[in-house]
């Protein structure tokens, strides 16, 4: 049973290390009267795999905001969540997606003058652009005190 449950442990830690990074990929408008009309035709960020669509998307989302910031495309990616806000109307947009590792989001000059950026971050890990970034590191240190447990008490 320990050797059932340890290889399961290492096997799952496998999985987990081995997927292609995981981002959260959307962008969400913010009026500043906020009302629930336009929340219900906006669509709501989701979770994506990097791969070369999906990147493609968000570089070019990017683009329109940040044209200096574009770079050779690559097969290394990071996440990135960007809150930029107009300067006239305080409407915000909030950005995430998936780049290439060598574009630095943060940094550049945007199109438009009348653009502010209020927020910006840039990572390498699954899942590190939401609120929810730390929900797949509690799952393998559950897995791997569960297993502790289990083999120190003999299950």
């Amino acid at each position: 049973m320990k050797l059932l449950l340890l290889s399961a442990f290492f096997f799952l830690a496998s999985l987990h290390a081995a997927q292609s990074l995981r981002c959260m990929q959307g962008t969400e408008l913010v009026l500043s009267t906020d009302t629930n009309s336009d929340k219900d035709k906006e669509k709501i960020p989701e979770y994506t795999e990097c791969g070369l669509l999906t990147t493609s998307a968000s570089v070019a989302a990017l683009l329109l905001l940040k044209p200096n910031t574009a770079t050779f495309p690559s097969t290394d990616y990071k996440c990135f969540h960007m809150r930029v806000e107009e300067s006239e109307t305080r409407k915000a947009t909030i950005v995430k997606g998936c780049i290439y590792k060598a574009q630095n989001v943060c940094d550049g000059q945007f199109k438009l003058n009348t653009m502010r950026e209020v927020f910006c971050s840039q990572c390498d890990q699954d899942e590190c652009n939401s609120a929810f970034r730390f929900a797949s590191s509690w799952k393998v240190l559950g897995l791997s005190v569960l297993t502790i447990i289990c083999f120190f008490f003999n299950v």
